[in-house]
């Protein structure tokens, strides 16, 4: 199969946008990813796919904490920022510290404070899965959303 016809082809299926943030070393670590969802109720688990190539791999590990921020329409800057590689993604964000020292960007449609809880291959990705400890949204936001290559808003999706 030509991989970039199969990317293609994934990127029809429309996913919202996170900024999964950490620690390692008293370094914030932080990456755009759109590899993301629930994976269970009870325990309340979800997953995220990190590519293998990351720099901030490293920072993923048993019982570490992690933060899945869900952006919402008005944070296109965050995703941007924090999907580049090289530079110092935390000079432009406005976060706050949950109580485990992790960076939680402020405006999130939804935000979920983890720990991992385990780590398997997944091709040329590792899937992360996590326990999440605390979750909260706001119902008055939007998704920012990815589709067909580019950010999108949900209105941009209406079919005519």
């Amino acid at each position: 199969m030509d991989s970039r016809e199969f990317r293609n082809t994934l990127g029809h299926f429309a996913t919202g946008v996170t900024v999964i943030t950490t620690t390692n070393e008293g370094e914030n670590i932080g990456l755009t990813a759109n590899a993301f969802s629930s994976l269970s109720l009870d325990p309340p688990l979800i997953l995220v796919c990190i590519d293998k190539q990351a720099r901030s791999i490293e920072a993923f590990k048993k019982d570490r904490p992690f933060v899945v921020n869900i952006l919402q329409q008005g944070q296109e800057a965050d995703c941007w920022g924090f999907a580049k590689r090289g530079q110092d993604k935390f000079a432009d964000a406005d976060y706050t510290l949950s109580e485990d020292g992790v960076p939680v960007l402020h405006g999130n449609l939804a935000t979920l404070e983890c720990d991992v809880d385990e780590i398997f291959e997944g091709g040329d990705h590792y899937i992360i899965t996590g326990k999440v400890k605390k979750a909260n949204y706001d119902k008055e936001k939007n998704p920012l959303l990815f589709f067909r290559g580019e950010i999108r808003k949900m209105k941009d999706l209406a079919v005519t």
